[in-house]
């Protein structure tokens, strides 16, 4: 199968490659004698018109063989002809020829990434699911609930809407009007300015971010009172709520709301528990329905059944982690972190990762060794009380399969996630159409810029060489994505098909960068480089493609050396 799939992938990526030199070769009437898929001896084919289509045993390349493609070739073509040579064209046309082929390997992905969008029938809604604390969301006193639909007079309807017009809106004071039940309410918000990155900085970005989620929580509860009505009655550290009273129950805020209509009339609760089974291989639950009926009591003016959603619940706790070293235990309440306040877990890992990356990142330029020791105060409640201690996350640092060395953090805590998302809504073919089309340039350049920046990396040394691949590593990737499915084999074809078309623009002699580098410097010099410098440049080019060749070869057997031996042993 992975023959197979990565048969697909790179059949398509070379065809979309060469159509891409053939079709502007055809417009500026360039002869062109052979389209070969593939090196080496021909395995099929057939001659149309002035062409020759093949498709070649080795699946390595490919090329459009054109009619005096070089100055030297010139010499021994017949006058007749000589106007429909390469050559003969002027440099401009030649330079669209030479960049057309990486042109299209841009153009693949953009078509993929539209289509995949314009498939989207629904989008999310901009409907508030939570709230974040401290953040200028909460500040300007937006709510759950709430709906956004206008942001500085622009309509809003999707949440993507939103985020757009947010994360660029960094330092600027926004208009936000949003429709709270019957009523609509217009809020000033600034939208908080945040960075991320990651250890390489091959991914950086600063964006603005008010502090909201589209997710609810969900129905799963853990215990905040030992001595409360819940824990009294049976409940459990994360039961999942499934009905009360016989109704169905999603979100917590349908908790909530039963339990402050109940008048402090008792409330049957059908629940899940969740119990771990005993495995050696894994971490295994099972769920074991109950019904409980639990007595609501008053506090504070409000009927209270000594629970809280479990977002912020500690589940388990590793030995000698740097979580047991801060003593937590499992059931802890985390409240805050350095003094801000989170609902989210999510949002609080985020920015622990964020934290330590951004370190790495610095030591990396600075050419240090990557030691990093970073401490947070953390506050969190174990049944009525309240403590405060540090913990200091691990980084391990490791080598993967492609010789890359990445770090892990560690923190040795587990937590439960049960975030309910809103139900789509239908998202026009018109503005769906626009949206596809901006998001598919979105992607595209995001993709380059990152891979991009490898390349710059690897030249820097900051990026190991062994991290190049060839056909073998491909082929792994184009299985794997193709056993997920047709949209992640898409998405694979699509990052591969960005990768060969800057690989192809690397001003190195033998490839389209190198001819666009020579046509450059003609267009310069009014005159092509002499023969021999063009052939000591391309000597020089070739050896430097062998070399990625043998390098990108080396590293795949490399990194599947034991399954080849593996292999030969099964004999």
């Amino acid at each position: 199968m992975s023959l197979i799939y990565f048969t697909v992938l790179i059949g398509v990526l070379i065809f979309v490659h060469e159509f891409g030199h053939f079709i502007f070769a055809k417009a500026f009437d360039v002869k062109v004698l052979r389209f070969s898929i593939g090196f080496g001896p021909r395995l099929l084919g057939f001659t149309y018109g002035e062409t020759e289509y093949v498709v070649c045993v080795l699946p390595l390349g490919g090329y459009v063989q054109m009619h005096g493609h070089t100055f030297e070739s010139m010499e021994d073509i017949d006058d007749a002809d000589r106007e429909r040579a390469l050559m003969a064209q002027p440099v401009w046309q030649r330079s669209l020829i030479a960049l057309a082929g990486p042109a299209f390997n841009i153009l693949l992905p953009l078509v993929i990434y539209f289509g995949a969008t314009l498939m989207m029938a629904k989008a999310p809604p901009a409907v508030v699911g939570q709230v974040l604390p401290d953040t200028p969301a909460a500040e300007a006193g937006l709510k759950a609930g709430d709906e956004i639909v206008d942001i500085e007079g622009e309509p809003i309807r999707y949440w993507h809407e939103m985020t757009e017009i947010v994360k660029g809106a960094y330092g600027e004071t926004l208009q936000v009007k949003v429709r709270r039940g019957d009523t609509t309410e217009t809020l000033q918000i600034e939208p908080e300015k945040k960075t991320s990155t990651d250890f390489m900085g091959l991914n950086k970005e600063t964006y603005g971010r008010l502090g909201i989620h589209r997710g609810t929580q969900g129905s799963t509860i853990a215990l905040d009172q030992p001595g409360g009505p819940a824990a009294q009655a049976g409940l459990r550290h994360f039961d999942r709520v499934v009905a009360i009273d016989g109704t169905s129950i999603d979100t917590f805020t349908d908790i909530q709301r039963r339990i402050r209509n109940s008048g402090g009339e008792p409330l049957e609760f059908l629940v899940l528990h969740r119990n771990r089974l005993d495995a050696s291989y894994g971490q295994l639950f099972s769920q074991e329905a109950d019904t409980i009926t639990v007595q609501p009591v008053q506090r504070d003016g409000e009927y209270t059944l000594g629970f809280e959603r479990a977002e912020m619940f500690v589940t388990e706790v590793d030995d000698d982690s740097p979580a047991a070293q801060a003593g937590l235990q499992a059931g802890d309440e985390v409240l805050s972190l350095d003094g801000r306040r989170y609902t989210n877990w999510s949002m609080m890992t985020d920015r622990i990762r964020n934290d330590i990356h951004q370190r790495i990142l610095e030591q990396n330029q600075n050419g240090e060794d990557v030691d990093v020791d970073i401490s947070y105060e953390l506050a969190y409640e174990r049944g009525d009380e309240q403590h405060t201690t540090t913990i200091s996350p691990q980084v391990v640092e490791y080598t993967g399969k492609a010789q890359q060395s990445s770090y892990r953090i560690y923190t040795g805590w587990g937590h439960f996630s049960d975030l309910v998302m809103p139900d789509r809504v239908d998202f026009p073919l018109i503005p769906r159409i626009g949206y596809a089309a901006e998001r598919s340039v979105e992607q595209t350049y995001e993709i380059g810029q990152t891979i991009a920046m490898g390349f710059v990396r690897m030249a820097q040394g900051r990026v190991s060489l062994d991290t190049v691949g060839g056909p073998i590593m491909i082929g792994e990737l184009a299985a794997k994505a193709g056993r997920a499915g047709f949209g992640y084999f898409m998405h694979m074809m699509a990052l591969i098909s960005i990768n060969l078309a800057i690989l192809n623009l690397l001003p190195i002699p033998v490839l389209d960068g190198g001819h666009l580098m020579f046509y450059a410097i003609e267009a310069i010099r009014r005159r092509p480089l002499s023969f021999r410098t063009r052939q000591i440049l391309t000597y020089i080019g070739f050896a430097i493609v062998v070399f990625l060749m043998l390098l990108a070869f080396k590293n795949d057997i490399q990194r599947n050396w034991g399954d080849f031996v593996q292999w030969l042993e099964s004999f």
